[in-house]
């Protein structure tokens, strides 16, 4: 009798050293590197533009987060959903609900987190806290991921790890993680997808994976010092481009049980995204400067931005602005040193230089 025997993944993210990685994804993710710590730094004068894409970042995460899921509610009663003004009706709220507090422990307590399973096991009581009785565990029974059509008939079936071999696989998964946590040879930008991916395939829940990888991928970011998720949602971003996503989700677990997966598709996906929630923080923070008279709104918004900018880029977000202002105020910005002109004729871009 032939007895089919699990082969166990090995977690081992000592792949991701500098010389072992794709120098393109390397460079992308140096990038944005550069622009770390950028919304940390804001004129004070722009505290209120600030709380206001707080507030709008948790608003559309918490929407989209569920929304990748099907679950939905009213824009009105989101809104008094996520402001706490109203309880939750029904499943879908309740699992909006959750979502929100999970989102919002995150954002206020993400320095004092310690990332391990019993962390895990919290945070995930916490998303479904309003859905049932408690308290709420890894899987107890095996289970699968399905592909559907439009026309709701199954068009794949992926393979999870076991319930039996789900804690250890998250024991392992953590102590990978914690191993090169680390390692100044390791870039986090590359370990986060690779962890979010590794917990994917998991599946280590019977409901809530997925919305539990945004959680962690909030989490993630914050403690290794981006905070970009506090202004812009990239549970969004994400939503907004879900057939890439799974696209890179399928590309990248292929060969995982056996141990030849290859994690570069989804990590060029991750860093996509992250890259558009930056290029959204500035674009927003430009257009909300826009609104103020003089070229010192523009001057305040070239030294925070951290994405390549053409004049005409921003004589349309400063429309109060004439266009020789602009040019004169590039001009001496680049002459001071604080510019950097790249490119020539038509397309001219212009990026502030990091000191």
């Amino acid at each position: 009798m032939n007895v089919q025997i699990d082969i166990v993944h090995i977690f081992d993210y000592r792949f991701l050293k500098n010389d072992c990685v794709d120098v393109d994804i390397f460079n992308r993710a140096c990038n944005i590197e550069r622009s770390k710590g950028n919304t940390a730094n804001q004129p004070q004068d722009i505290g209120p533009v600030m709380s206001a894409l707080e507030n709008r970042a948790i608003l559309m995460s918490v929407m989209d987060s569920n929304a990748i899921e099907g679950i939905r509610t009213t824009e009105d009663r989101l809104v008094a959903l996520v402001s706490g003004r109203v309880s939750p009706i029904g499943h879908d709220e309740c699992e909006i609900a959750g979502y929100r507090d999970a989102l919002r422990f995150i954002h206020l307590n993400h320095e004092n987190i310690i990332l391990n399973k019993e962390f895990i096991l919290e945070l995930y009581n916490m998303l479904m806290s309003n859905t049932g009785d408690g308290p709420f565990g890894f899987k107890k029974r095996d289970n699968v991921i399905i592909d559907r059509g439009p026309d709701g008939t199954i068009t794949d079936i992926y393979r999870t790890v076991s319930a039996a071999e789900t804690e250890e696989s998250i024991d392992q998964l953590l102590m990978s993680y914690w191993e090169v946590r680390d390692d100044v040879g390791i870039h986090k930008l590359l370990l986060i997808p690779c962890f979010i991916m590794d917990f994917l395939r998991i599946h280590p829940f019977p409901d809530g994976n997925g919305r539990m990888s945004r959680l962690l991928t909030t989490l993630l970011l914050y403690q290794e010092g981006y905070d970009i998720c506090r202004y812009v949602s990239m549970e969004s971003k994400i939503n907004s481009s879900k057939a890439y996503y799974y696209k890179a989700l399928e590309e990248s677990q292929v060969g995982w049980f056996e141990n030849n997966c290859d994690y570069r598709p989804f990590i060029s996906y991750f860093l996509d995204q992250l890259f558009l929630c930056y290029r959204e923080l500035n674009l927003n923070l430009g257009t909300e400067m826009g609104r103020r008279k003089g070229s010192d709104a523009l001057e305040s918004f070239l030294r925070m931005c951290t994405i390549h900018v053409s004049k005409r880029d921003l004589c349309s977000m400063f429309p109060d602005i004439s266009e020789s202002t602009v040019s004169r105020v590039l001009k001496r910005m680049c002459d001071s040193g604080e510019l950097m002109r790249i490119g020539g004729s038509k397309s001219t871009r212009y990026v502030r230089v990091k000191k």
